[in-house]
This record gives structure tokens, sequence and C-alpha cells, in this order.
């Protein structure tokens, strides 16, 4: 009898839901947590599948994650992957330098490449710098 009240609580609480969050949360789990995985594990498919569809705005950080995988796992698509996070990164900066374009440039060069770790580690630090300067100003 315990379990009929608890599996007829379960299916009270459902229709509460808002729309959107019957959509976005699955057996898998939240979108970001699904892309996450999908970036760990290096599936491709899974991670720009979930970032087209389920995550409507997308960090910085998120779009070098979805980078540098793309350069790992479709090289022939990198240069323009890496081109549009350059020009983001840039309109993120205000103020952006040459100096700040040099840098992310060639860490974007490198991703794929025997220095893909150094780069991204260098992307990734200025991808925060990027979204705590948004959050400061409250574009976030």
């Amino acid at each position: 009898m315990a379990g009929c009240n608890r599996a007829a609580r379960l299916v009270d609480v459902a229709p509460r839901l808002r729309p959107q969050e019957r959509r976005t949360l699955t057996a898998q789990g939240h979108p970001r947590s699904i892309f996450k995985r999908a970036i760990e594990r290096g599936n491709l498919l899974v991670a720009e599948t979930v970032l087209r569809a389920e995550i409507p705005r997308p960090t910085l950080t998120d779009l070098l994650e979805l980078t540098a995988l793309i350069a790992m796992k479709d090289p022939p698509r990198h240069q323009r992957a890496a081109a549009r996070w350059l020009v983001r990164y840039l309109e993120a900066i205000d103020g952006a330098t040459l100096d700040d374009a040099d840098l992310a440039g060639a860490s974007l060069r490198a991703l794929g490449s025997r220095h893909h770790a150094q780069a991204l580690t260098t992307l990734r630090d200025m991808a925060a710098e990027a979204n705590r300067l948004d959050r400061v100003r409250g574009v976030a």
C-alpha cells in the first residue's frame, strides 16, 4: 500500500511542473549535465545536439569546450568553429586588444595538436574572465 501512495504522489507532482521544466529534465538529467558528460566522453554528436536544442544561451566556456572537441574529433571543421569562438570572445571583452586576439588565436590554433591541453587551459582562463566580466556588467 505504501508503494501505491508514493506512486500517486509522484504522479500528482508531474502536472505542476512548468512546461519548460518538463521539456528540459530528462532521464539523463539537466541538459548542461548531459552536455558536460558528452564533452568528457568525447561524444561530439551528443554535445552538439544538446547545445543546439536544449541550451538556449550557451556560455563562452560551453562554446569553447565544443570547439576543443571539434578540434579533436572533426579537424576539418576546427578552423570555422575556432573563428566563431574568437569573434564571440572578442565581442565579450570590452576594450579587447590585438594581444587578446593574438593569444586567443594562437591557443585556438593549438587545439587538436600536441599542445592541446596547454592551449585549452589558457582558453578556459580567458573564457572564465570574459564570463566574469559579463556577470559584472549584468549581461549573463
